[in-house]
């Protein structure tokens, strides 16, 4: 066994000794379904996007139609601990897999040791783009002002953001590719992590989403310097865009819900039906505002469609990188 896959194997090991949080109302069960406790199983530390759209999923769920709702973080191998987590049991839709679109970034490296048809992609429900982003105390205030200083400092800041080989590694490669500059990339477990790191000025520049560390960037502690939307965003109007700084990156990070397999139709069925009354709460629509997200609401076929085109494109990436063959 290669050292990349003990390394895996220990991740999952460890993933799966903790802690769940439980939301509890009321039954009521379509289709006989569910018989007992949901798992809703976040493949993220504690404290990050991720885990807050996990989290708020699974008190709606439970408010919206009276599910026993379990939240269980499994953070590690780049999503492999918590897809592992969920191809262990059995596929009755009991456990929900919480995931992002590192999905595919993962299957492309091997470091998820399944493939996309080891899960059903049951409903993407929410989009957002990437930033670039600084400590207020930072020199830098556009894109262009990093870009010029790596010019020059080759590797010369410590960069960083969630997961290796990942979504906003990927971001950062075009912003290379098109910048003609060189840096090194410091992988955290959890969004949440980066403000902290940003603030604590371990590292230098994130890539990151702007709700990771909302609190502060709101509060004007955290700088963004620019976003990977098309036009600039209703959320963050006064921050501009790459492509209007001359950096022609447009791409978005998605946060879904997915159950193993072999889970049956009937069962998917159930669980579409219970994010339709989800996504049509007040309190959902409150929380999206609340969390700066947009909606992407695509149901199975749309989501795996979207998922296995990145994959494809994905795979090019890092290929040029050669990170695979």
């Amino acid at each position: 066994m290669t050292t990349k896959n003990n390394i895996i194997r220990r991740s999952i090991l460890k993933g799966l000794v903790a802690t769940p949080f439980v939301f509890s109302f009321s039954p009521v069960f379509a289709n006989g379904y569910p018989s007992k406790p949901v798992n809703l199983v976040v493949w993220s530390g504690a404290g990050g996007t991720l885990d807050n759209y996990g989290r708020k999923t699974a008190e709606l769920l439970s408010r919206e139609l009276g599910w026993t709702v379990n939240v269980q973080n499994r953070p590690g191998g780049s999503g492999a601990v918590g897809v592992s987590s969920i191809m262990a049991q059995p596929a009755d839709g009991i456990n929900i897999l919480i995931l992002t679109s590192t999905l595919t970034f993962g299957i492309a490296q091997g470091l998820i040791p399944f493939s996309l048809d080891s899960l059903r992609l049951v409903r993407c429900m929410q989009s957002e783009p990437s930033s670039l982003a600084v400590h207020k105390d930072s020199p830098f205030h556009t894109v262009q002002d990093f870009v010029d200083y790596m010019k020059t400092n080759p590797n010369g800041l410590k960069v960083g953001g969630h997961a290796p080989a990942g979504f906003h590694q990927y971001v950062l490669y075009q912003l290379m590719q098109q910048g003609n500059f060189k840096s090194s990339w410091i992988p955290h477990d959890a969004s949440g992590k980066i403000p902290l790191a940003l603030l604590g000025k371990h590292i230098d520049v994130a890539v990151m989403t702007p709700s990771s560390g909302l609190d502060q960037v709101l509060s004007g502690e955290i700088r963004l310097l620019g976003l990977t939307t098309a036009e600039r965003s209703e959320f963050f109007p006064d921050v501009p865009t790459f492509k209007e700084q001359g950096f022609d990156i447009v791409d978005s990070v998605w946060r879904g819900a997915a159950v193993k397999g072999e889970t049956p139709d009937h069962i998917v069925d159930a669980i579409q039906t219970a994010l339709d009354k989800v996504i049509a709460s007040e309190d959902w629509i409150s929380f999206q505002e609340r969390e700066k997200q947009d909606n992407l609401n695509l149901k199975e076929a749309e989501f795996t469609a979207m998922a296995a085109s990145q994959l494809e494109g994905q795979r090019e990436f890092l290929r040029s990188i050669g990170l695979i063959k």
